[in-house]
């Protein structure tokens, strides 16, 4: 755009905004739904990526131009439709936070903390930026899907891992990117605010549907009491949408029997979408959400209904997957049944070995208590009230009980293939942590009927969120451990040291000859080494599958090294990789010369020749 900065960057940011909200917006009113923020953005959030998954398999261009008609066709279709006054009467979200009432100035303080974290630590995980973020700029980049999931040399060039997560979080980015005309992380922080306020809104939507609007206010604030449930949103990876996606079907199952069942049934497929979106078992929500209607005996007409709207949807992804590759879940062998990448599969098996037995131990259950009860209190208090709710025989719990039995199943079977460990496990319980909160709001309301007991206990909700907003402004950090004047950095400390680690890589390199293209197993290294022009390959490429095959004799490996051009090696001093490359490589003297050339704290940088006549 040529126009002046003070207009370019709000007209930019009215482009982002407008198609997160007004697609879904024209939806909610074409199927005469009250409006609310959170199945606004919900629905805007299913049109784009029913939008990147029509490119993806048509090989259409993705685009601003493209993106943007999309939404757009969408929108201008919802708006030919006429709409007719809403039978459902529900207060607008942003009158729902006004009625906080003294409790307000306690939740904008919180609010200041998450305004402080996007705006200068955005994109604060440590894999979004080779993940989400990464496929995200990698698709404008490239204008199209067809390098991903990954399948041959070129394609892990452009993404380094071997995986298939659908691009749910990758479109909202793609999006924010394209509107902003920038790959600055800044550009996705409204992305993720958006996402935090919607969870919020949808605890305030449930909690009042239970309890009314005292409930309604304690769930907001013990949910902006969890610092758990907001670190993970603010992470940027998947868990905050499909935080808001779980609370989003819950919130739309609890309207299935009124009047107008038929259209919160299609929005409880809209939330089922974008709970597919996010991860290779978001597609168990949607299956989960359909079962979910039978239980509650709900007109067959609506689970039909429903199917419809989400299992095309939702199976897409993996289906183009497994045309692809074989494997509907890629990286992920399922005893046996389809193909894998069997370098990848077998350096995977290494890296996840210590995670396998995060849970084996007493001290890990002891770990594991420890931080629920410093940085999710709320979700524990919630999950003692969900069990008395169940012998009371409560309706609603049975069904929340569901669900958060199923997010925590998988974040069980998620612990063994997290790398970063426990703590960082925790935060696929998302869901659970939101749906918790509303249970925790209603179980003190049960338990708490005397006026002077209320007041003691509106006290007592506001020290737990008075002590948690340090938690909010620090975490991954501690702040107990930290001194004052640390914490308003305190969330930058780990991106600090990676970027540290990769800046001196940076350096190491650079000054190598034939550089053009290296091996290695550390991810982030394509977006740093791109200044350079050096490509970097990961070890499970197929380009050289060869390096690692045992029927090969060494002689065969070794001209195949040479033919290659490959002559250095960027590999981890610890995990995984010292291991593997020993059982697995196939160096063998004296067809191979192994020499370090560079090293770092962290990495060691290798230089790999083959002599042109190789003696025994």
């Amino acid at each position: 755009m040529n126009l002046p900065d003070y207009l370019e960057i709000p007209l930019r940011l009215a482009l982002l905004m407008g198609g997160l909200l007004l697609p879904g917006s024209m939806l909610l009113r074409a199927l005469r739904l009250p409006w609310s923020l959170a199945a606004a953005f919900a629905s805007s959030s299913a049109t784009l990526y029913v939008a990147v998954l029509v490119f993806a398999w048509t090989g259409g261009a993705i685009s601003l131009v493209t993106l943007a008609a999309a939404l757009g066709l969408v929108t201008l279709l919802a708006g030919l439709i006429p709409a007719r006054a809403s039978t459902t009467q529900i207060s607008s979200s942003f009158a729902a936070f006004a009625q906080m009432g003294w409790w307000l100035p306690l939740y904008g303080a919180f609010w200041l903390i998450v305004a402080w974290r996007l705006g200068v630590h955005p994109l604060n995980g440590p894999d979004v930026t080779f993940r989400w973020s990464w496929l995200a700029e990698q698709m404008l980049q490239v204008g199209s899907l067809d390098f991903y999931p990954p399948r041959s040399g070129d394609d892990f060039v452009r993404y380094f891992w071997a995986e298939s997560i659908p691009p749910g979080v990758a479109s909202l980015y793609a999006w924010a990117y394209a509107c902003g005309g920038s790959k600055h992380a800044l550009w996705t922080s409204p992305v993720v605010a958006l996402q935090l306020l919607a969870v919020h809104e949808l605890v305030w939507r449930l909690a009042s549907r239970w309890g009314g609007e005292v409930v309604a206010r304690r769930a907001v604030l013990l949910a902006a009491a969890c610092p758990l449930l907001t670190w993970a949103v603010l992470l940027g990876q998947e868990t905050g949408l499909t935080a808001l996606a779980v609370a989003g079907i819950l919130w739309s199952l609890a309207h299935l029997r009124d009047e107008n069942g038929h259209r919160w049934v299609v929005l409880a497929g809209g939330f089922s979408i974008v709970a597919a979106s996010t991860r290779e078992y978001g597609a168990i929500f949607p299956v989960a959400t359909i079962a979910a209607t039978v239980w509650l005996q709900a007109p067959r007409s609506q689970m039909w209904l429903l199917a419809a709207v989400a299992l095309p949807v939702a199976l897409a992804w993996p289906l183009r997957v497994w045309l692809l590759t074989g494997n509907p879940f890629y990286s992920l062998n399922v005893v046996g049944l389809f193909a894998t990448n069997p370098v990848f599969t077998a350096w995977n098996d290494t890296l996840r070995g210590p995670a396998s037995q995060a849970l084996a131990s007493a001290e890990s259950w002891w770990s594991l208590g420890r931080y629920l009860a410093l940085w999710a209190l709320p979700a524990v208090a919630g999950l003692v009230a969900l069990v008395f709710l169940l012998i009371q025989r409560l309706r609603e719990a049975r069904i929340v009980a569901a669900f958060v039995g199923l997010v925590i199943v998988l974040w069980l079977v998620s612990v063994a293939f997290t790398a970063g460990g426990l703590f960082y496990s925790l935060r696929v319980l998302s869901p659970a942590y939101a749906l918790l909160a509303v249970v925790a709001a209603y179980g003190l309301g049960f338990w708490v009927q005397h006026p002077a007991a209320a007041k003691y206990a509106a006290v007592a909700v506001a020290l737990i969120v008075l002590e948690s907003l340090p938690k909010t402004l620090v975490l991954p950090e501690n702040p107990y451990r930290l001194g004052l004047r640390e914490w308003p950095q305190a969330a930058a400390q780990f991106p600090a040291i990676v970027r540290t680690v990769n800046e001196t890589l940076l350096t190491r390199v650079q000054p190598l000859p034939d550089r053009r293209r290296i091996l290695s197993d550390h991810a982030g290294l394509p977006r740093i080494f791109a200044p350079i022009g050096t490509e970097v390959a990961p070890l499970w490429s197929p380009e050289v599958a060869w390096l690692f095959d045992g029927t090969l004799e060494p002689e065969v490996v070794a001209q195949r090294w040479r033919q290659s051009g490959l002559r250095y090696l960027v590999l981890g001093k610890t995990g995984a990789t010292g291991g593997f490359m020993q059982n697995y490589a196939r160096w063998r003297a004296p067809y191979f010369t192994l020499q370090p050339v560079a090293e770092t704290e962290t990495h060691v940088i290798l230089e790999a020749t083959v002599p042109a006549t190789p003696t025994n």
